[in-house]
């Protein structure tokens, strides 16, 4: 995608060829890493929307009729679509199985998989009338036909299952039966099977609540729920790529952060509207929307992402508003199942998708991206919603432009010169830093003999030495303690050549990067990077944020080295993610160049029943400048460390340096000295790092 750093962009050219885009037949797509890749490896990023086979959310373009003769009506129909589709640069489908044509028209017909349905089920959460041989002849007359006519226009097809999930499921309900048995059928079909590297399936949609067999809440349950119809759907001999969701309407997946789908070709279907992620036209801000996404999608680090449902248009007073799934009320607007606008929460999601680089999606229907009608009767493509440009259509027909032009897929069989197969040197970006107790991503920017780059950052090796404070793993950097990271970075390309490249990480609580300091955690400040200056508004507030709460309990100093001294300026901690909640707030700078906080012994120092108080070392949740707008706050360097004269922790062996603390065997973040994730309820007798903490399990 368009997202390459100034940098790279200024420094690099790399030659997009037209020609080269739409190739049929569609190439084979598989996963690596968190990427979606072609055969080449070759990053691919799909771009398009949803629709479903039914005569109602169809407007009756075809029909109203459920028989061989609406059958093909509806698929002359969607062949205009998709010609509208490929048109407007579309390069995935997500194709519901509509269970208009897989329920039994037969008013006696109970399906008796449907035992154990709730009373209240209704609509398309209602299965009693599913029946398995419709989807079988549906399959091969109607969906696969759809799913062959949309992919001879370009698109990629996700295949998302007939129906959507009842309120509340539990690991081994007569739901979870349901779909082993569609996926089962699916998944068996030796069509289907065959463009496995083309079609891809979506086990369910918008599971809300789930339990685990014993109708508790469980970290294992979505797991426990999503592997059974993984491993069915292996065992049958499909290949291709599986989207799992989450909960909450897939707005919830943090249990698979600790409980991940096993297996390959793994990736995550999410959806998204306004007003979900923190995130609505009130509160716009990019990078709040980022967190959030994380810090509920937090497999986006892992795996590839697929929105497979988002909207969005301005309100309008002359329609009918409604509430949403969680239950807020959506004020009417243009025809969109939310209300936004692309100048404010449009956006933030565009600058989210930018940030993570592999989050694919699907607008929530085609009539979401174009103006069905003018391409039915006009044959002519145009936005939807009269190309509002606060609308949506006329966003996404914009943003398809210009997506189509890179992360595209190359065909299977593509043959490259050796010029451009050849890799001369490696370049690292956005590597030098990572927060500890975060993970972010670092670029790899594999330089070719015929001067092009391509990012191999996924199928880099790294090497660190054991027990250093961070790890790299698939260009995921994950910071453990402070300390300072030799890194050597090597890639083999096709000839079989080998490239290296090595430099220095650092971890740290306090990164310096741009991305990471919070200028406005009250007024507007200005941070330059270069120089690593602060410049506060006046009382204002600026520095490090931790949503989740960093635990520096096992350090005994926090300590501030500036380059210039800044007399009437001084740090805040707080323990709550506000800076109206109690804090401890160091004396002035006055003429001190180095400025040693004892974490041990410090204090709440704001007025309130806490005042007195010493702060939870273990929960820190900002520490920032306070600046009275006349004086800038230049930083020579911000850390932890355990010596007493406030030196820094030997960079070699910042692990050694960090005080043990008490442990017990409690869910929490475990990693042993290689980085790698363990189960903290499992642990063997050694040393390990437990939520930013040394800890010795005997």
């Amino acid at each position: 995608m368009k997202r390459i750093c100034l940098l790279i962009v200024t420094l690099l050219a790399v030659t997009i060829t037209m020609s080269a885009q739409g190739v049929k037949p569609l190439p084979t797509l598989h996963v690596e890493g968190r990427w979606l890749v072609d055969n080449h490896g070759n990053h691919v990023v799909l771009h398009g929307v949803m629709d479903t086979p039914s005569a109602y959310f169809n407007g009756g373009r075809w029909g109203w009729s459920y028989d061989n003769d609406g059958r093909l009506r509806c698929l002359e129909y969607f062949e205009k679509l998709f010609t509208g589709l490929e048109t407007a640069k579309c390069n995935v489908f997500r194709l519901h199985l509509e269970p208009a044509w897989t329920n039994d028209p037969s008013s006696t017909y109970v399906y008796a998989g449907s035992v154990g349905q709730a009373s209240d089920a209704t609509g398309e959460a209602d299965i009693s009338k599913f029946n398995p041989q419709r989807l079988k002849t549906y399959l091969s007359t109607l969906y696969f036909p759809l799913a062959k006519r949309a992919m001879n226009h370009g698109m990629f097809v996700v295949m998302r299952p007939p129906g959507v999930c009842p309120h509340d499921l539990k690991v081994g309900d007569y739901y979870q039966q349901y779909l082993l048995t569609v996926w089962d059928i699916v998944s068996k079909d030796k069509t289907i099977q065959s463009y496995a590297g083309q079609i891809s399936l979506e086990l369910a949609n918008e599971p809300v609540n789930l339990k685990n067999a014993n109708g508790e809440s469980d970290t294992k349950a979505l797991h426990d729920y999503f592997q059974p119809i993984v491993d069915k759907i292996r065992a049958n001999g499909f290949k291709g790529i599986i989207w799992v969701p989450g909960t909450g309407w897939q707005a919830n997946y943090a249990d698979y952060a600790k409980n991940p789908i096993e297996g390959y070709n793994i990736g995550y279907a999410v959806h998204d509207y306004t007003g979900w992620y923190g995130c609505s036209d009130a509160t716009p801000d990019p990078t709040n929307k980022i967190n959030q996404f994380h810090k509920q999608v937090p497999v986006v680090d892992t795996n590839p992402i697929i929105i497979t449902e988002v909207d969005w248009s301005p309100e309008n007073p002359n329609a009918q508003g409604h509430y949403n799934e969680h239950g807020q009320w959506v004020v009417p607007n243009l025809g969109t199942w939310s209300t936004g606008t692309t100048s404010k929460w449009g956006n933030a999601y565009k600058t989210m998708l930018d940030y993570y680089q592999n989050i694919s999606m699907t607008l929530s229907g085609t009539s979401c991206l174009i103006d069905i009608d003018t391409l039915i009767n006009k044959q002519k493509v145009v936005a939807a919603f009269n190309a509002n440009p606060e609308a949506c259509g006329k966003a996404c027909m914009d943003w398809y432009k210009d997506y189509y032009e890179v992360d595209w897929p190359h065909a299977d069989n593509e043959e490259q010169p050796d010029d451009a197969a050849t890799v001369t040197s490696l370049t690292v970006t956005n590597g030098n830093e990572v927060q500890v107790g975060c993970v972010s991503m670092l670029k790899v920017w594999a330089k070719y003999k015929d001067d092009h780059y391509r990012d191999v950052t996924a199928w880099c090796t790294y090497e660190i030495p054991e027990g250093s404070a961070a790890t790299i793993n698939y260009g995921m950097k994950h910071g453990l303690v402070e300390g300072d990271v030799p890194v050597k970075v090597s890639f083999t390309d096709a000839k079989g050549n080998e490239v290296q490249k090595e430099f220095t990480m650092r971890s740290s609580f306090f990164p310096f990067g741009k991305s990471y300091i919070s200028t406005s955690l009250y007024g507007n400040g200005t941070y330059t990077e270069s120089t690593r200056t602060f410049q506060p508004s006046q009382y204002g507030q600026m520095g490090w944020e931790f949503p989740d709460g960093a635990d520096m309990s096992a350090y005994k100093y926090l300590v501030v080295k500036l380059k210039e001294t800044s007399y009437n300026s001084h740090l805040n901690i707080y323990t709550a993610n506000s800076i109206w909640s109690p804090s401890f707030s160091s004396s002035n700078f006055a003429n001190r160049k180095t400025i040693g906080i004892n974490l041990q012994g410090v204090k709440y120092t704001s007025d309130g029943d806490k005042k007195g108080q010493p702060i939870e070392n273990n929960n820190i949740h900002i520490v920032c400048f306070w600046g009275n707008g006349q004086e800038s706050i230049v930083v020579d360097d911000v850390y932890l460390t355990n010596n007493s004269d406030y030196s820094k922790p030997d960079p070699a062996s910042g692990i050694e340096n960090l005080t043990p603390a008490p442990f017990t065997r409690e869910e929490g973040n475990a990693y042993n000295l290689q980085g790698q994730k363990m189960n903290c309820k499992q642990l063997k007798p050694g040393l390990y790092i437990v939520d930013g903490r040394k800890v010795v399990v005997k």
